[in-house]
């Protein structure tokens, strides 16, 4: 079953922004692979942090791609991300 391994970097982004960013990639089966390296506090932004989540599953790439997209969108922030598929875990 490939893994898919997602970098999603939020601009500009606060505390609240990366839990509802955490909770929408949840919701459709991602699991973190890191966390950002330093906590924010509640008023807090960064200009740039990179978050990874991993995905299993027998998708197409486009697929998981869009799935990342509309859950970054959800903030409301600038974003980027890329996404790699590993055949193999």
């Amino acid at each position: 079953m490939p893994l898919f391994s997602a970098n999603i970097v939020l601009h500009y982004a606060g505390q609240q922004d990366f839990a509802l960013l955490d909770e929408a990639l949840r919701s459709n089966h991602f699991f973190p692979g890191n966390a950002p390296n330093e906590d924010l506090a509640e008023n807090q932004t960064r200009e740039a942090i990179t978050l990874q989540y991993l995905k299993k599953g027998n998708l197409a790439l486009l697929e998981v791609m869009e799935l990342v997209k509309n859950a970054a969108a959800k903030t409301g922030k600038k974003f980027s991300f890329t996404v790699l598929k590993n055949r193999y875990e």
